[in-house]
C-alpha cells in the first residue's frame, strides 16, 4: 500500500508541522534518499528537525530566513544540550531544498521542502529507513527574522522542543521525487532556499502543502531529559531561597543565639553560591546567560545577598557596644528579606525558562507560599510581642536587657532586687575577713570603707520592683551593686579544703591573691565603686534634707572589739 508522507504537528507549535516520507526504493535498498518538510508561521525566528532520539549527537537540520523572501538551510551536529554546530565534516547531511521552499507571498508562512541523500546515517548514529520506531526531533523559537545566509549563524536557545517516533513503513511514497509538490491544498507561491553539500535549489512553485495526516504513523514520545546540572542548580537555589533562608533568619529570635543564626546563614549562603555556579555554566552552554531574565536577575539577587555577611558582622560588633540596633541593624535585616523574596520569584522565572509542567510549578508555588506565609506571620507575632514587652517593661519593671533581635528578657523583679543584694553583702564580708582585698590589692582602709558602703547600700536598696527607667538615686546604687557583683564574680579565689589523717575535712582557707595585672584592674575598680557608693549616700541623704553621711566602718568596729576582748 502506498501512503503520502506522515505529518507530526506538536502540540504548543502554534501551526508548526513536520512531514516526513521515504520513497519505497530507498526503504529496499536501505540508503538513499528521504524527504522531509519543515512548515511554520514566519513568526518563527528558526525551526529545526532531527533524527535520533536526544539531542546529543543528533542530525540537525536547521531552517531560517535570509532576509529576502528566501530560506537558509543548515546541517548541523547536537552537541548535549548546547547550540548545535555547523556540520561541515564528511558525515555531514547532504541536503537539497525543493520547489516550493521560501516565504509565501503573503509573507505569513515559511517552509523548506528537502530532500537527504544520506540521512540513514550520520556521525552521531545510523537510521533503518524501514523502521517502524525510528526516533526523530524537534525544537522552535519565534522572534525576528535572523535575516541571513550564513550556515554557521549563531541561534538562541529554544522556545519548546519535541521528541516523537515515526513509524516510516506508514510514510512510503512511490516515487523518489518530491512528494510535497503533488500534495492536497497546495497554494501558489514563489520562493527558493539556499542548501548545502550539493549546492542550491529554488523555483517557482506552491508555498509547500501539508499533506494529508497519515493515518498513525506518529508517536510523541515527551520532551528531551533536562541535564543534570540544571535540574541540580534548580533544586539548590529553591532549597536556599524558599527553606533554608527563612528558616535561619527565624533562629535569632526564636532561639536568641547569635552564633546559631550565623552558622545556618553561612552554610545557606555557601549553597546558594554553588547552585549559583551550577546556573552560570548552564546558561553559558545554552546561551541565554545575558539574554534572558532568569538569569539576568538571578545574577544580581546573588551579588547582593553578597554584602549580607559584611552586613551582619558589623551589626552584631555595634550591638556588642551598644546593645541596641542601629542604622546597619535595619539594613541587614530589611535587605536580607526583600532579596529572600525577590530569588523566590526568580525561581518561578526559572521553570518557566526550563518549561517545567504544570506539577513542579504548582509544587513550587504552593510550597513557597506556605513557607513565606508562615515566616511572615512569625516575625509579625514577633513584632507585636515585642512591643508589648518594651511598653510592659518600661512601666513595671527593672527595663531588662534589649536581646540583639530585639525581644527583652525577662526578668524576676523580686529576685533581681534581693538576691543580688544578699549575695553581695556576704560576699564582701567573706573576702574583706579573709584578707583577700588587702593581700597587696589595695589598702585596708580603702577595702573597709567600700565593703561598709556597699553593704549597707545592698540592704537599703533590696526593694521589690523598682524601675530602671527614671534616673534615680536608687537606679544607681543598683548599678554600683551590680558592678560590685561581677568583680567578685570575676576574681573571688575557690576556697580550698584542708584535711586531717583521716580524710575529715577540718578547715577551709582561702589562698592569698597572686599578683597579676587583674589585680591591678580590681583595685582601680574598687576606688572608683567606693566614690560612687559614697556619692550615691550623699545624694540620698540631700534628697531627704539631711547632710551626707559619714561612712561608717562597721567591720573596723567589729575588729576593735575583737581586739578588745
Amino acid at each position: 500500500v502506498v501512503s503520502e508522507p506522515v505529518q507530526f504537528c506538536p502540540s504548543g507549535g502554534n501551526g508548526l508541522c513536520y512531514s516526513i516520507a521515504v520513497p519505497t526504493s530507498s526503504a529496499n535498498a536501505g540508503s538513499g534518499n528521504i524527504y522531509f518538510q519543515l512548515k511554520a508561521p514566519t513568526s518563527f525566528q528558526w525551526v529545526a528537525l532531527g533524527t535520533g532520539s536526544s539531542m546529543a549527537g543528533s542530525n540537525i537540520f536547521l531552517m531560517y530566513q535570509d532576509g529576502k523572501g528566501n530560506l537558509t538551510l543548515s546541517p548541523r551536529t547536537g552537541v548535549a544540550h548546547t547550540e548545535p554546530k555547523f556540520d561541515t565534516s564528511d558525515t555531514a547531511a547532504r541536503l537539497t531544498l525543493l520547489a516550493g521552499s521560501g516565504v509565501s507571498s503573503d509573507g505569513e508562512t515559511m517552509t523548506a521542502n528537502v530532500v537527504c541523500s544520506n540521512c540513514q546515517s550520520w556521525s552521531g548514529g545510523e537510521m533503518s529507513l524501514a523502521s517502524t520506531s525510528a526516533g526523530w526531533i524537534g525544537a522552535w523559537k519565534a522572534g525576528s527574522s535572523l535575516a541571513t545566509t550564513d550556515q554557521a549563524a549563531t541561534i538562541t536557545y529554544h522556545d519548546d522542543h519535541a521528541q516523537f517516533k515515526v513509524d516510516l513503513t506508514k510514510a512510503s511514497v512511490s516515487s523518489d521525487s518530491n512528494p510535497f509538490t503533488t500534495s492536497r491544498n497546495n497554494e501558489g507561491g514563489g520562493g527558493s532556499g539556499s542548501g548545502s553539500g550539493t549546492g542550491s535549489s529554488g523555483g517557482p512553485g506552491g508555498s509547500g502543502g501539508s499533506g494529508g495526516s497519515s493515518p498513525g504513523g506518529v508517536t510523541p514520545t515527551g520532551g528531551f531529559a533536562k541535564p543534570t546540572m540544571l535540574v541540580a542548580h534548580g533544586a539548590i537555589m529553591g532549597l536556599v531561597f524558599v527553606l533554608l533562608y527563612p528558616l535561619g533568619s527565624i533562629v535569632m529570635p526564636l532561639l536568641g543565639r547569635w552564633w546559631l543564626h550565623a552558622a545556618f546563614q553561612t552554610v545557606a549562603f555557601c549553597l546558594m553560591w554553588a547552585g549559583f555556579a551550577l546556573g552560570y555554566v548552564t546558561a553559558d552552554k545554552f546561551g541565554f546567560l545575558w539574554t534572558q531574565p532568569h538569569a539576568i536577575f538571578g545574577t544580581v539577587v546573588v551579588a547582593l545577598l553578597g554584602l549580607q555577611p559584611f552586613l551582619g558582622f558589623v551589626h552584631h560588633q555595634q550591638f556588642i557596644k551598644t546593645r541596641r540596633r542601629g542604622a546597619v541593624s535595619y539594613i541587614h535585616i530589611w535587605w536580607g528579606r526583600l532579596l529572600m523574596a525577590l530569588g523566590v520569584i526568580n525561581g518561578g522565572l526559572g521553570l518557566k525558562l526550563a518549561k517545567e509542567e504544570n506539577g513542579p510549578v504548582i509544587a513550587y508555588g504552593v510550597g513557597a507560599g506556605v513557607v513565606y506565609l508562615a515566616y511572615i506571620g512569625y516575625k509579625t507575632g514577633v513584632f507585636f510581642r515585642d512591643g508589648t514587652s518594651a511598653r510592659h517593661s518600661s512601666k513595671e519593671s527593672n527595663g531588662g536587657a534589649q536581646m540583639e533581635h530585639g525581644a527583652p528578657h525577662e526578668v524576676n523583679h523580686e529576685k533581681a532586687s534581693l538576691v543580688p543584694s544578699y549575695y553581695l553583702l556576704c560576699g564582701w564580708r567573706l573576702m574583706a575577713s579573709s584578707g583577700v582585698l588587702s593581700n597587696h590589692v589595695i589598702s585596708q582602709p580603702s577595702a573597709r570603707k567600700a565593703v561598709a558602703a556597699v553593704s549597707r547600700l545592698a540592704m537599703r536598696n533590696a526593694v521589690p520592683a523598682r524601675t530602671f527607667m527614671a534616673p534615680t538615686v536608687s537606679r544607681r546604687a543598683d548599678f554600683v551593686q551590680e558592678l560590685y557583683l561581677k568583680e567578685l564574680k570575676a576574681y573571688k579565689p575557690a576556697p580550698i579544703k584542708e584535711t586531717d589523717s583521716v580524710g575529715q575535712v577540718a578547715t577551709f582557707s582561702v589562698p592569698k591573691t597572686p599578683k597579676s595585672p587583674e589585680e591591678a584592674d580590681l583595685a582601680s575598680s574598687l576606688k572608683e565603686y567606693e566614690s560612687m557608693a559614697v556619692e550615691v549616700e550623699g545624694q540620698e541623704g540631700a534628697a531627704a534634707g539631711q547632710a551626707a553621711p559619714v561612712v561608717e566602718d562597721w567591720l573596723v568596729e567589729e575588729e576593735e572589739e575583737e581586739a578588745h576582748h
